[in-house]
């Protein structure tokens, strides 16, 4: 009995935190209310507040969780055995297919992560730094093996992620351009530009 209390529990909030990240997805953070969220979880405001403290609380719970999982994610990629052209190709599909199966969290961590205060704050920004970094160390791979300049690696690997990320606020993946064909674009133009650095 003990151990089923434990699960339905489990369960109860992780669909509070799916419906959460969809209602904020759809209204944004500041303008959504615990009374929203309470609604569409079919919850009394006092049955939420008994998973989660504050508003706050559950928006960094979700962007704690959606950078776990791209971190993990991004980890299972093979490093040492791949072309370093290969793997920013395998990081650029990975970013894009996040997307296209969990556009919710991927809007909110660009769009409202600084909603967080704190210590919250802290820990999801190392957290996107931790992220970010396997991209710069796959880009300096690259330079390095093809005698490119490095000094603004970072500022590359931001562009970069930059690029992949921001398509929730125009690509949609049941339009004409599938997910892959838009990853060979960024892909392309990204290398042709990083590629010709410094040759101006």
């Amino acid at each position: 009995m003990k151990d089923y209390k434990i699960k339905e529990k489990e369960r109860r909030k992780n669909r509070i935190y799916e419906v959460a990240t969809k209602t904020l997805w759809q209204k944004g953070y500041d303008k959504t209310s615990i009374r929203d969220i309470a609604k569409a979880t079919d919850m009394t405001t006092a049955g939420l507040y008994y998973y989660f403290k504050s508003k706050e609380e559950l928006l960094f719970q979700i962007l704690k969780d959606h950078m776990e999982d791209m971190i993990s994610g991004i980890e299972q990629i093979p490093v040492e055995s791949t072309d370093p052209l290969e793997l920013i190709k395998t990081y650029i599909q990975y970013q894009i297919n996040t997307y296209c199966t969990d556009k919710y969290r991927t809007k909110l961590i660009l769009s409202d992560d600084d909603c967080l205060t704190g210590e919250w704050y802290d820990l999801v920004k190392n957290q996107q730094r931790t992220y970010l970094d396997f991209w710069r160390k796959a880009l300096e791979s690259y330079c390095r093996k093809e005698e490119l300049p490095t000094e603004n690696i970072a500022i590359d690997a931001h562009c970069l992620v930059g690029m992949c990320a921001w398509l929730y606020r125009w690509y949609d993946p049941k339009g004409q351009v599938v997910p892959e064909t838009l990853a060979k674009k960024i892909f392309e133009t990204f290398i042709f530009g990083l590629s010709n650095k410094g040759k101006h």
